[in-house]
């Protein structure tokens, strides 16, 4: 899954939210029995793969449904499962042919909600393409600065400009960019154990109007005591 594909997908519903859309249906339960889907064919006497296939229920999924319906993104918390619009539609698919785990009385019926996501599908390719365009732009941009806008100027596009020239360094470096000098200074602290370190980063210019800018990525040990003369650099007293 390409960057902009990943940031579109971090925008979609959960598969347990998709499923609380749909009227009589068990979310958790339903949850893992698609998570279960994953079916392995082995050929007799051997530990080599026959074939393999998704079935939820009585219904076999093709590959690409599943991974629309199954898309995984890990983030500081865990695997979040998320489902994206054309995953909704198979999600639909499976309510109807009545494969979900429903509550005891409870009967398939109209889910407007979950249509209403299948609707916006659309808009989340246009967002997408969007991205994407956006992305092909920034990579240009960094291989060509010259073609720099002022109103292009960002902390990451500037960052990865002077990375793209200068590689990593510490210290100060200076690019004229769209006429406009800009200035990139980077600060190394160092954790309180001394065995990692992290650095600041400040990217800073005069516009053309006059106005000054300035960017800042800061360290996560810049207020540590080893990094503080205050406190003798964190050295015994």
């Amino acid at each position: 899954m390409d960057f902009y594909e990943e940031d579109i997908a971090r925008k979609y519903m959960t598969l347990v939210e998709a499923l609380k859309c749909l009227p009589g249906v068990m979310p958790n339960k339903s949850k893992k029995l698609i998570d279960n889907a994953l079916k392995i064919n082995v050929i007799p006497g051997s530990l080599e793969i026959a074939d393999f296939y998704y079935r939820v229920g009585e219904t076999d999924l093709l590959q690409e449904e599943y991974e629309e319906i199954h898309i995984e993104l890990e983030s500081f918390y865990g695997t979040t499962i998320k489902i994206s619009p054309q995953g909704a539609k198979v999600l639909m698919k499976l309510y109807r042919n009545g494969d979900l785990v429903m509550y005891k009385g409870k009967c398939i019926t109209e889910a407007p909600e979950l249509q209403a996501y299948i609707d916006r599908d659309g808009y989340f390719k246009e967002e997408t393409d969007r991205i994407k365009r956006e992305d092909e732009r920034r990579k240009y941009l960094i291989k060509n600065p010259d073609e720099i806008k002022e109103s292009d100027f960002s902390y990451s596009l500037l960052d990865d400009v002077f990375y793209h020239k200068f590689g990593a360094f510490r210290g100060h470096k200076t690019m004229i960019l769209d006429g406009i000098k800009v200035n990139k200074s980077v600060f190394v602290y160092q954790s309180n154990s001394g065995k990692t370190h992290d650095s600041e980063v400040i990217i800073s210019w005069t516009d053309s109007t006059g106005e000054g800018h300035e960017l800042c990525k800061p360290s996560f040990y810049s207020e540590n005591r080893r990094n503080d003369p205050n406190r003798n650099w964190g050295l015994p007293e």
